[in-house]
C-alpha cells in the first residue's frame, strides 16, 4: 500500500470531537479502574487485619480468613481480566473511529484526499494564508484522453492508471501541499507557492501525465489540462478560488489540452 504525504486532513472541529470522545472514554476507564482497585484494597486490608489479629480472635472468626482470601484473589483476577478486555475494546473502538474518519476524507481508489477532505483542508489553508499573508495557489487538473482508456482498455486498466498517476503526482509535490481526487479524472492540488514555483510544479505534473505510465501498455498516452488560481487575487474564498481554477482549466482544454493556464492572466 502506498503511503501518501497528504493523509492527515481533518478539520479542527472534527479533531476536537474525536479528541473529546477519546478523552471521555479514557476518563471513564480510569475512574472504573480506580474504584475497583480501592474496593479490592479495602477487602485486602480487612483480610490483613484479620491475619494480624488472628491470635486474639476466636477460631470461628478466624475461619473466615481463607474464604476471604479466595474471594479477594478472585476479585483481583476478575478485575485484571475485565480491565484488560475493556482496554482492548476501547483501543479497538478508537482504531475504528480513526479508520472511519480516514475513510470519510480519502478516496478509496487512489488513497488521496477526497472532495470532503479537500474542502476541509482548503478552508483551513485559506484561513492560515489570510492570517499570515502566505502564498497559496489552487491547481485544477483534468486528465485528457482518459475516457478513451476506459472505452478501449476497460475500467480496470483505467483504475490502475488513475492509481499510478496519483502515486507519481503525489511524489512530485512538497510536504504540506494537498493533492486530492474530486472524482472521475478530476484532481485538485493545493500548493503553498505562487508564480514560477507553481509553473515549475505544473510542468512536472504535465510531464508525468504525458509519459508512458503502464509497462503493459507502452503505447498508452494521456495528458492533463491544468487551471491555476492564486489566493486572494483570483478568489477570496473557497468557492471563488475553485471556480477560477476550474475556468482556467477549461481555457487550457480550449487551447489544445496538455498545458496549464492561469486564471485572469491569459
Amino acid at each position: 500500500m502506498v503511503v501518501y504525504k497528504t493523509m492527515s486532513i481533518e478539520g479542527p472541529a472534527l479533531k476536537d470531537r474525536r479528541a473529546n470522545l477519546v478523552r471521555d472514554l479514557r476518563h471513564r476507564f480510569n475512574a472504573f479502574l480506580v474504584a475497583s482497585l480501592l474496593s479490592w484494597m479495602t477487602m485486602t486490608g480487612m483480610l490483613l487485619f484479620l491475619w494480624l489479629q488472628g491470635q486474639r480472635l476466636t477460631m470461628g472468626h478466624f475461619s473466615w480468613f481463607v474464604p476471604g482470601v479466595m474471594v479477594s484473589v478472585t476479585q483481583l483476577v476478575f478485575l485484571i481480566v475485565f480491565a484488560s478486555k475493556l482496554h482492548n475494546t476501547m483501543k479497538a473502538r478508537s482504531n475504528l473511529m480513526s479508520t472511519l474518519a480516514y475513510a470519510s476524507e480519502h478516496d478509496l481508489l487512489t488513497g488521496l484526499v477526497n472532495r470532503r477532505g479537500f474542502e476541509i483542508a482548503l478552508n483551513d489553508a485559506l484561513h492560515l494564508a489570510a492570517r499570515q499573508r502566505s502564498a497559496l495557489s489552487l491547481l485544477y487538473l483534468d486528465l485528457d484522453g482518459f475516457k478513451q482508456v476506459n472505452d478501449i482498455h476497460s475500467h480496470a486498466v483505467g483504475d490502475k492508471l488513475l492509481r499510478t498517476v496519483a502515486n507519481i503526482w503525489n511524489e512530485s509535490v512538497r510536504d504540506g501541499d494537498v493533492l486530492a481526487r474530486l472524482g472521475g479524472d478530476e484532481f485538485v492540488l493545493l500548493a503553498h507557492a505562487t508564480g514560477a514555483e507553481v509553473e515549475a510544479l505544473s510542468e512536472r505534473l504535465l510531464g508525468v501525465a504525458t509519459a508512458s505510465l503502464m509497462a503493459e501498455f507502452p503505447e498508452l498516452r494521456i495528458g492533463v489540462s491544468i487551471g491555476i488560481a492564486e489566493f486572494p487575487r483570483d478568489g477570496k474564498d473557497a468557492g471563488g478560488l475553485i471556480l477560477s481554477a476550474d475556468s482556467a482549466m477549461l481555457k487550457a482544454k480550449d487551447s489544445g489540452k496538455s498545458c496549464y493556464k492561469w486564471a485572469l492572466r491569459e
